[in-house]
């Protein structure tokens, strides 16, 4: 089995790994699917950072292009590429005037927008949900940014029915790819809800710790997603224990980072 990282650098600070870290999301949108991570003017943004922040959060993602189910299918529009830096820009700046801290994170698929986030602002990670594409493993590799390469099952060319191998094969191949251009800080996502039905994301966190023999930092993103509030006959406004409940579950098998809305309920659920 190959040792999974034991850190990852960040705007060129090393974060221990050794202890679950927690990414706090942070949407500048007006149609996320939870409306609690909804911050889409300056007051409300400066609410959420600083609130992140205050609870304890290791890295702060900001998105301002929704990837929610009904965009993944088609049935509704992306926002454009200048709406989303529009939003995206709004928030950084305010990261930046308020002097956030935190290790700042982007959530997008788009290349123009995560080279702008890079060179503009100097962000510390690109959070690519498309699984990425050469020129994006470029432009992180020259500017020695982390990257978080998503399992989109949505993007995977030639799945089977067995999603557990095919995440490992489209990770295998994409890592080598990101490592042969030279990107060490790669960080492996098993794309919960991209293309999966409940039952297989449910049955993917039970095998999750397969993914460790990819030899990278691992981050969940689970949160009030379908998996969590579905089995249970809730909504994402009203599943926090049953999130944390399966957080809990991924980190037993070997998850690094958790993507989060809820950052003070999952610093106790780690620490308490």
């Amino acid at each position: 089995m190959h040792l999974t990282a034991s850190y990852i650098c960040l705007n060129d600070r090393l974060i221990n790994l050794h202890q679950p870290l927690v990414m706090a999301i942070i949407n500048a949108t007006p149609d996320s699917f939870f409306s609690g991570s909804r911050a889409y003017d300056e007051s409300s943004l400066r609410a959420a950072m600083l609130r992140a922040a205050n609870e304890g959060a290791d890295i702060i993602d900001l998105g301002a292009c929704s990837t929610r189910p009904r965009v993944q299918t088609a049935d509704d529009e992306l926002v454009t590429e200048q709406q989303e830096w529009q939003r995206l820009s709004m928030a950084l700046s305010i990261a930046r005037e308020m002097n956030v801290q935190v290790p700042l994170s982007v959530d997008t698929f788009r290349l123009a927008i995560a080279r702008r986030a890079i060179e503009e602002y100097s962000v510390a990670m690109i959070n690519d949900v498309s699984g990425g594409c050469d020129e994006m493993y470029d432009l992180v590799a020259q500017h020695n940014v982390a990257y978080v390469l998503t399992y989109n099952r949505l993007h995977d060319s030639h799945p089977t029915s067995d999603l557990l191998s095919d995440a490992m094969a489209f990770l295998s191949r994409r890592v080598d790819a990101l490592h042969r251009r030279g990107v060490s800080d790669v960080i492996i996502d098993p794309g919960f809800g991209f293309g999966q039905t409940v039952s297989e994301s449910l049955s993917l966190l039970d095998n999750l710790s397969t993914l460790r023999h990819l030899g990278c930092p691992i981050l969940v993103g689970i949160s009030r997603k379908r998996m969590a509030y579905e089995p249970a006959g809730l909504t994402p406004d009203t599943c926090l224990n049953e999130s944390l409940q399966l957080e809990r579950q991924a980190i037993n098998h070997g998850a690094n980072i958790l993507r989060v809305h809820d950052v003070d309920a999952t610093v106790k659920l780690l620490y308490c």
